[in-house]
């Protein structure tokens, strides 16, 4: 299940997110039922969660914690793949789409990461494929 926490108010299909997530969950062959939860926060609030997990003191588009790293999740009793956190004005800033962050946080909550140039290239790769499903779902 994916939850989606519209904390900033932010005009968004909430709908279209949960469906492209639940169809990138089947492609990413997850077969178990996971909890994803995923908020759309206010600029200094994503301020203040990078500064605490990631020491930079600075808003950022998104964060996404897995369930294995450090983020304290307030329920308890689910088994959760993780958290994704956007900020939508930050989004804008960097001329980005909504979509695209959510994908980015959610392939990191599967495992993908960009830390070196051969796993950039892999999850560059899903990340455009995946940008697709919003098409055929229709736009964001």
């Amino acid at each position: 299940m994916i939850e989606i926490n519209n904390i900033a108010k932010a005009s968004i299909k909430e709908k279209l997110f949960k469906q492209v997530g639940e169809e990138i969950l089947d492609k990413e062959n997850i077969q178990e039922e996971v909890d994803i939860s995923v908020a759309i926060v206010k600029e200094q609030d994503i301020k203040t969660l990078n500064k605490i997990y990631r020491d930079k003191d600075e808003p950022t588009d998104v964060l996404s914690f897995a369930e294995n790293s450090n983020f304290i999740f307030p329920i308890e009793g689910t088994k959760q793949l993780g958290e994704i956190i956007i900020c939508p004005s930050q989004v804008k800033k960097a001329k980005e789409k909504i979509s695209e962050v959510f994908i980015h946080g959610l392939l990191h909550l599967l495992g993908y990461t960009h830390k070196f140039e051969k796993d950039s290239i892999i999850m560059e790769a899903k990340q455009k494929k995946y940008l697709t499903f919003f098409k055929k779902y229709g736009s964001e």
